[in-house]
């Protein structure tokens, strides 16, 4: 078919223009560049976050990501609050659920972690080798006046462990709680100062492999499916940024499901060059598993959460809505099992 000059011309124009539209709306949906600050502890609960910064997922959702190294993340609930850091993941703390219940806009979002009913043992409670070798530690009941390692009387850990002595009729009063940071607890153990501790990944391998201790009771033993890590949003993407909040969310779980496929090469690199964690110590530690979904088993705060209030911790309880926001992670998981990633 012959086309008058005319006639290309407009067609020229119009694709032009269809063209120009079109780069247009891709201009549109090109998210806003977004700093991020995160928390990061030295443990293996925060591989995901290692994974989806060298995958560059993080990227892939328009975020720079700072992170924000601590030893222990008490510290970090202030600046959270004040919204000078954007996000948290940690254990339930007191000082979290004392922060939502004075108002403070932060609220959990996603799971960072939970030991299953079955699987290996992430988290436990070691005992000095030489005590149980000598029969001294046999039951529970035996904790009776031992020295045992935490880091506050309000913590998670002696919620856990408290659970412990219940079974045998005993409570937090019959033990003694000495305060040690969890890097000086394989000297601890080996000058005998401590008896009992709770650890997890990969303190406990580090620690198991020194000799002086055995592994005497895996957390799943004592509460299964309990959640242990939860990823929280401050006022900054709460309130002033969620839509950065969602784009977070996806890189994340995206960053999980790989993480869950558990130890292969190039996740053990990446866990590696961040964590400065020989590789073969990496191969032999139990990797706490992550729902893909980001959903939380919230009982377990729930039960933690009256312990807390039962022993004057608390201020007042909070409801589930008040503890935790799922649309971030219902929001990431559309994204992800419709993309074609």
């Amino acid at each position: 078919m012959h086309l008058g000059k005319y006639t290309i011309f407009v067609l020229l124009v119009l694709g032009l223009l269809l063209q120009a539209s079109a780069s247009s709306r891709g201009e549109q949906h090109q998210p806003e560049p977004v700093t991020l600050k995160v928390l990061l502890l030295p443990y293996l609960m925060y591989a995901p976050f290692f994974i989806a910064e060298e995958e560059g997922y993080f990227a892939e959702q328009a975020l720079q990501v700072e992170f924000v190294r601590m030893t222990k993340s008490e510290a970090a609930i202030p600046i959270l609050v004040q919204g000078e850091l954007d996000v948290l993941a940690a254990i339930p703390k007191v000082g979290l659920l004392n922060a939502m219940a004075r108002g403070a806009k932060i609220k959990f979002v996603a799971d960072m972690g939970y030991n299953p009913a079955t699987g290996c043992t992430s988290n436990a409670l070691v005992a000095r080798r030489a005590l149980v070798e000598a029969g001294e530690l046999d039951s529970p009941a035996q904790l009776q006046g031992r020295r045992i390692a935490t880091i506050s009387r309000a913590s998670f850990a002696n919620y856990r462990l408290e659970k412990v002595l219940n079974t045998a009729g005993l409570t937090l009063e019959d033990v003694e709680i000495v305060i040690v940071p969890i890097r000086a607890r394989l000297d601890a153990f080996e000058k005998g100062t401590i008896d009992v501790s709770w650890l997890g990944e990969p303190w406990l391998t580090r620690i198991l492999q020194a000799g002086h201790t055995v592994l005497w009771m895996p957390v799943q033993q004592v509460i299964p499916n309990l959640q242990l890590g939860v990823i929280v949003y401050g006022p900054s993407l709460l309130d002033e940024n969620p839509e950065a909040g969602r784009r977070f969310m996806v890189a994340y779980l995206k960053a999980v499901r790989q993480y869950n496929q558990g130890k292969t090469d190039r996740n053990l690199e990446i866990i590696a060059k961040h964590t400065g964690l020989d590789q073969e110590l990496l191969r032999q530690a139990c990797w706490m598993p992550i729902r893909e979904d980001g959903q939380l088993h919230l009982q377990s705060v729930l039960d933690f959460q009256a312990w807390a209030l039962e022993k004057g911790y608390l201020d007042s309880t909070l409801t589930e809505d008040q503890l935790w926001d799922p649309s971030f992670a219902e929001y990431a998981n559309q994204v992800l099992d419709t993309s074609p990633w």
